[in-house]
């Protein structure tokens, strides 16, 4: 069902630590895009185990009076934590609806993506939920975008985090069919190359034809034995995702241009097969996988959603 959200404000909801201008719950990123204006909170690193491994790098907006919730955005494949109208977006909206925010760089953030080990999440996720901890927050939510999808539940069917109340799944994409479809009849040829270069201590051999990936990081995707392929491959048991016991929200774009099936099609598989004890979706409408020109729309329908959830 395609629905119009509306954000409803959570009572006792405070005013937003906006800056230059005071912004209503009504503002958007395309109305601001004529003039500066500033979102204040902080720059943070998240120090990832062993020592040797380079720390994220973060944004956490708190609210100006302490608040119990937090919301985790994880971007997807070569996204970062501040380029992107949505996630702006995401942080207008956030204080009025009495949650804090905290974005940060995975480790497939940017020219990195190339060469990243779909595992490393659960360390990237476990840095940002002690992030999370020490700053005192009782309810989390994890929100994932595109690969970050599979990369929020994947930590959550593993890790089973007690501080983690609900995920919001946004712009899903089925990353082996994509594969599947953008390759063609050279795609087994190109799996088969990939695992010998893998078999040869190669796997580190960019695959220019294969989204410039290395090998190993073009398997976790094509290869249909893999996890990250597994996570929302539409026509396999997607495992993991069963897994999830918490509530989950799906938030569709309409005009999905990265899907393999139609968007209600993948609804639907996503409804049929969820074990959470509260699954939502909502579509929205002229949406593409970015939500370019329907930010303020996702926004609220992630708040609003929220705000019944936590």
């Amino acid at each position: 069902m395609i629905v119009k959200p509306v954000l409803t404000p959570r009572a006792g909801g405070h005013p937003g630590a906006i800056a230059l201008c005071r912004l209503a719950p009504s503002d958007t990123i395309s109305r601001m895009s004529s003039e500066p204006f500033e979102i204040h909170g902080a720059l943070v690193t998240l120090p990832l185990p062993p020592k040797k491994t380079r720390p994220l790098d973060g944004f956490w907006m708190p609210g100006r009076r302490a608040n119990p919730r937090l919301l985790i955005f994880v971007h997807g494949m070569g996204g970062n934590f501040y380029r992107s109208q949505f996630r702006k977006q995401l942080m207008l909206d956030a204080p009025h609806a009495g949650v804090d925010t905290l974005m940060f760089n995975n480790r497939g953030a940017e020219r990195d993506v190339s060469t990243e080990k779909f595992r490393d999440c659960l360390a990237d996720l476990d840095a940002a939920l002690a992030f999370a901890k020490r700053k005192g927050y009782r309810e989390v939510a994890l929100m994932g975008t595109s690969t970050g999808c599979q990369k929020i539940t994947y930590f959550q069917s593993v890790r089973k985090n007690p501080l983690v109340k609900a995920l919001v799944l946004s712009a899903i994409a089925d990353d082996f069919a994509i594969s599947k479809r953008d390759l063609g009849k050279a795609h087994s040829s190109w799996v088969k190359k990939a695992k010998r270069l893998v078999k040869a201590g190669r796997g580190d051999t960019i695959l220019p034809k294969c989204n410039g990936f290395a090998a190993h990081r073009f398997l976790s995707v094509a290869d249909e034995s893999q996890i990250e392929a597994q996570l929302f491959n539409f026509n396999g048991p997607i495992r993991h995702y069963r897994k999830v016991s918490i509530p989950v929200l799906a938030l569709l774009p309409e005009k999905e241009q990265y899907a393999c099936i139609p968007i209600s099609g993948a609804e639907k598989i996503l409804r049929a097969n969820s074990c959470s004890q509260k699954f939502d979706s909502v579509i929205i409408p002229e949406a593409d996988h970015s939500f370019h020109g329907c930010e303020p729309a996702a926004s609220r329908a992630t708040f609003r959603w929220l705000n019944q959830t936590m």
